[in-house]
């Protein structure tokens, strides 16, 4: 039997999944910046996502003090977790019976949680990313001269946005998955382009902002274009519109990827944790 380290609660509807997680992203905005933008949207979107599940971990006072979701085809997301806390929703599912593609979200919790999965059901795990969460503790700025200037997306934009959105979700994810449209960023005005000579070369979108929060994300510059600096000319006028907006901000990148946390922290950016992504198999 699982231990008691909380209680669990399934949730699976997302205007009730956004109440019972009201206080926690409150109290910590960014660990919760994904689980948050994405219930957002399924509550805006109920069909983005067949079957999506969420576990509140409440403590003894009934306080909810754990946040866990699952989006098929995703793995299961661990926003917020003690490792014994992780470690006990993975014996508890285990013990249903069900299958989950993978875990990731909090490093040290997701970690747990695939250790106790593995050893329950016998599956395989692989780490298939790691990423650093950065926040931006003071204005952006940038080392470089970089050509050409930002601006807001309009609608008119969509046919590109949609194609570049594509191309970046299938560079992280490996294809296979269909980008979620953006068209409630676009008409919310959170969608930047950098331009060069006229034409767009670099994307960046920032997410609905949660306990005042916005999570830069979307940071797209064709293969052909790059080397130019547009990446980090988008990314530094997109952060400051967001604070400029009265919002904070924050990112996640590959931590593979040295280019990019160079630049990242080169701009202000500050590495304050790290998430995990481990696949299962059977």
């Amino acid at each position: 039997m699982p231990r008691t380290s909380c209680t669990f609660t399934l949730v699976a509807d997302p205007v009730e999944a956004q109440a019972r997680f009201t206080n926690l992203v409150e109290r910590e905005p960014e660990a919760l910046s994904v689980l948050a933008s994405v219930t957002q949207a399924l509550v805006t979107d109920p069909s983005r996502y067949v079957e999506p599940r969420w576990w509140t971990g409440a403590d003894a006072s009934g306080e909810v003090v754990a946040a866990f979701m699952h989006t098929q085809p995703h793995p299961l997301h661990i926003a917020l977790a003690t490792p014994d806390q992780a470690r006990d929703l993975a014996a508890m599912l285990a013990d249903e019976g069900g299958t989950l593609p993978g875990v990731g979200g909090q490093r040290t919790a997701a970690e747990a949680f695939a250790d106790e999965w593995a050893a329950l059901t016998g599956a395989a795990s692989t780490v298939s990313m790691e990423v650093g969460r950065f926040d931006l503790p003071t204005r952006p700025r940038l080392a470089f001269e970089v050509s050409g200037s930002f601006r807001v997306a309009t609608d008119a934009d969509a046919p590109l946005l949609d194609r570049w959105h594509q191309q970046f979700v299938d560079a992280i994810e490996g294809g296979g998955r269909a980008a979620s449209p953006l068209t409630q960023h676009l008409a919310e005005g959170r969608v930047g382009l950098w331009e060069d000579d006229g034409r767009p070369v670099s994307m960046a979108y920032a997410s609905p902002a949660n306990g005042g929060v916005t999570r830069i994300s979307g940071v797209w510059t064709p293969p052909d274009l790059r080397g130019h600096g547009y990446a980090s000319g988008v990314v530094a006028a997109l952060s400051t519109a967001r604070l400029d907006a009265g919002e904070a901000c924050m990112l996640y990148t590959d931590l593979a990827n040295p280019t990019s946390n160079a630049i990242y922290q080169a701009m202000g950016y500050r590495r304050i944790g790290d998430s995990i992504s481990i696949r299962f198999d059977a």
